[in-house]
């Protein structure tokens, strides 16, 4: 949209740090990456031009989940556990995205289940944030191969069909600033 204030959906701050935790910590990165390739994957399973899901809203919704199971005290034990908020609100935030990529990719979903794919992720980060956190904490321990990622190949004909798809560092462009730019 044209409005980032309704874009964030409520979100605020948090679902832009999450987005950037997500594709800047070392550990979370390749997961983000899959996740990424799978959002823009057109033949995953079967040719359709509504298989792919919109990355960046998918991790603004994410971050509305989490802040839902916040408010309703549900991440309270887990808080106080490690005596931290913002470490276990990233932590929830990965877990259910790795919950997203697993479903989406094999259960075959489209655009048109993520409503629904959203409220089962509703229900289980509400319900169940513990089991959501070790099956984060099992994959970030094993790897992305062994947590059941695969490499996705780009579609045929879709202009990246031999480039590899990354993210860039928001520290790696260098622009030169002229005139008043340049004072600031």
């Amino acid at each position: 949209g044209e409005d980032p204030g309704t874009d964030l959906r409520g979100t605020g701050m948090l679902g832009l740090m999450q987005m950037l935790y997500f594709v800047m910590d070392a550990q979370m990165l390749p997961l983000a990456q899959e996740i990424f390739k799978l959002s823009q994957h057109q033949t995953q399973a079967r040719p359709s031009p509504f298989f792919n899901f919109p990355f960046c809203i998918m991790s603004v919704n994410i971050t509305r989940i989490v802040i839902q199971a916040l408010r309703e005290e549900r991440l309270s034990r887990e808080c106080n556990r490690r005596q931290q908020v913002i470490a276990v609100l990233n932590d929830l935030y990965a877990a259910a995205f790795l919950q997203l990529y697993r479903l989406w990719k094999w259960q075959h979903k489209t655009i048109a289940d993520s409503g629904f794919l959203l409220k089962e992720l509703e229900f289980s980060t509400k319900k169940k944030p513990k089991q959501l956190l070790k099956s984060l904490e099992s994959y970030v321990s094993r790897g992305p191969a062994a947590g059941g990622l695969q490499h996705l190949s780009p579609a045929p004909g879709g202009g990246r069909s031999h480039q590899e798809m990354d993210f860039t560092g928001i520290c790696d462009p260098q622009v030169e600033l002229e005139g008043e730019a340049r004072r600031i």
